[in-house]
């Protein structure tokens, strides 16, 4: 079914959110149409990426595919 079974989302994770963030992901899921662990899914995705500063997550897959090598020699 999945090209790439990493891609399965079995990870998880938890966060405390107080009342008026709650409140604010539930309604912005209500306008969305979108569940709420989706859309906090998505919000957390697009904020690492752009503090990672790249746009999209195929970029970061590029990016992270890519051969990196060390700048210096320590030895």
């Amino acid at each position: 079914m999945y090209r790439d079974p990493r891609s399965l989302k079995t990870s998880r994770i938890g966060i405390n959110l107080d009342e008026y963030e709650d409140n604010l992901i539930e309604a912005l899921a209500a306008y969305t149409g979108m569940e709420k662990a989706t859309l906090a899914r998505e919000l957390v995705m697009r904020a690492a990426l752009e503090m990672l500063g790249v746009s999209s997550t195929q970029e970061f897959d590029a990016v992270s595919m890519a051969d990196f090598q060390p700048m210096a020699k320590l030895h």
